[in-house]
């Protein structure tokens, strides 16, 4: 979907209340955090862990429902920030597995 905004997105983001899976390149700790939103080529979650710029991730986002399969994906941190209680809000760019 196209859309004539500011902020320079090709692809509106949608709102989405979703558990994410994620597991940063190279590491074999599983992580856990909570879906914001969604788009065609990104993603935002907030999550425990601090993550820094570029950093590579396989992520697994979660439909719900049983006949929806996850959504599987390599993505690359672009921003970290602190939002509340400890908790990171991370956007990423992604590319979605096969």
């Amino acid at each position: 979907m196209l859309v004539n905004n500011n902020d320079n997105r090709t692809f509106a983001r949608m709102d989405v209340e979703s558990d994410v899976r994620f597991k940063v390149n190279g590491e074999t700790e599983l992580c856990k955090g909570a879906l914001l939103n969604l788009s065609a080529q990104g993603l935002a979650f907030e999550t425990k862990k601090d993550l820094a710029r570029d950093t590579e991730l396989f992520l697994e986002v979660n439909s719900g429902g049983a006949s929806v399969p996850p959504l599987l994906a390599s993505a690359k941190v672009l921003r970290c920030s602190e939002s509340s209680q400890g908790r990171y809000h991370i956007a990423c760019a992604m590319k979605i597995s096969a």
